[in-house]
């Protein structure tokens, strides 16, 4: 691979104080660590095997300018994907932290009987990724400590709005594992893990005769790791629930091939594959993005603020191809996804004198 470009920039006074943070979240956790001397805001841990990677996305934009000129000229779309590979490639992971994930911010909600209000999700759950992967987690639990349940709907969604990097989503069935006895200072009955499934959205495209079943979520409370976890709730998965009703024509579907995406701009999949939950590396690509407004916007329809992010809008194509040329919105592109795959049929067959 061809020597990767360090962007050279100078740091905002938003950037120094993200970096700050970063800085000040490793001093509090005692994770030791190194900053780099010639790239702002990346820092080794572990004996350098280990980057936080912070970017500024104005100046780590995609490169548009094929299609709008100079003015649109960026990084290339596999910048971040090629770094976390050959990263990778030589015994170091990655977790990238972007701007506007330190600055995400929830509504504010209800938890636990609590009023939430002004919390960062996304950084919050970055920094437990960055707990984990140095080995300062505060709670270890076993997933003998716990039972597997199904989760009401009223107790996911806040669960995930706090220890979920993406937050609520719907799916169609949804396991947790929650505490036998008291332990670690959390009461008998606390939700510590969550695995959701549903079908396939993307992927089904190609099989609607044999529909796949994803794991739409899966996150862990904060400041806690369940040892086991995933593979106590894929066990419990297959072993109770050979199909899925589905749809509004309740039509049940046989449940067999299982697809995990994994977001691979801050995790690496260590959970997946020191796990005995009989996933299986499929690939690692697909770069995709994500929009900012560069500046408050309202045209035509298209409206956000400055600093706000959006996935695609169909319906706004044309406007937001017209705002990327005038520079009012920027992309940015990530590491990729790492995608795992696993047969239920092989899975039970496997385990069926277990």
């Amino acid at each position: 691979m061809a020597e990767i470009e360090i962007i050279k920039y100078s740091p905002t006074e938003q950037d120094i104080e993200n970096v700050n943070k970063i800085r000040s979240f490793l001093n509090e956790e005692d994770i030791p660590y190194l900053e780099d001397t010639e790239v702002f805001g990346l820092f080794h841990l572990n004996d350098k095997t280990t980057q936080v990677r912070y970017v500024d996305s104005y100046f780590h934009k995609m490169d548009n300018s094929k299609r709008f000129g100079e003015n649109c000229k960026g990084i290339p779309h596999d910048y971040f994907i090629n770094i976390s590979h050959n990263n990778h490639d030589n015994g170091i992971r990655t977790i990238w932290v972007f701007d506007f994930e330190m600055a995400q911010v929830n509504p504010p909600y209800e938890y636990e009987g609590k009023v939430i209000t002004g919390f960062h999700r996304q950084w919050e759950v970055i920094k437990n990724t960055i707990r984990t992967a140095c080995g300062k987690i505060h709670y270890r639990f076993f997933a003998r400590d716990c039972e597997v349940r199904e989760i009401p709907n009223s107790e996911l969604r806040p669960f995930l709005n706090t220890n979920c990097f993406y937050g609520y989503r719907s799916a169609n069935k949804n396991l947790g594992l929650y505490l036998k006895k008291d332990k670690n200072g959390f009461k008998k009955g606390t939700l510590l893990f969550c695995y959701t499934f549903g079908m396939n959205f993307y992927g089904n495209k190609k099989h609607q005769d044999k529909p796949k079943v994803e794991v739409i979520r899966a996150s862990t409370r904060l400041e806690c790791q369940v040892i086991g976890g995933i593979s106590k709730c894929i066990k419990y998965f297959c072993e109770n629930y050979p199909t899925l009703t589905i749809g509004k024509d309740k039509k049940e579907v046989e449940v067999d091939d299982i697809v995990f995406y994994v977001d691979a701009s801050h995790n690496d999949s260590r959970g997946m594959t020191n796990s005995n939950s009989s996933f299986k590396f499929v690939s690692w690509q697909g770069t995709g993005f994500i929009n900012m407004f560069t500046e408050d916007t309202d045209q035509d329809g298209l409206k956000g603020k400055k600093g706000e992010v959006f996935m695609r809008r169909p319906m706004f194509h044309k406007q937001i191809m017209k705002a990327i040329g005038e520079g009012k919105i920027v992309s940015i592109a990530n590491a990729g996804t790492i995608v795992f795959e696993m047969s239920r049929k092989e899975f039970m067959k496997e385990n069926s004198n277990s």
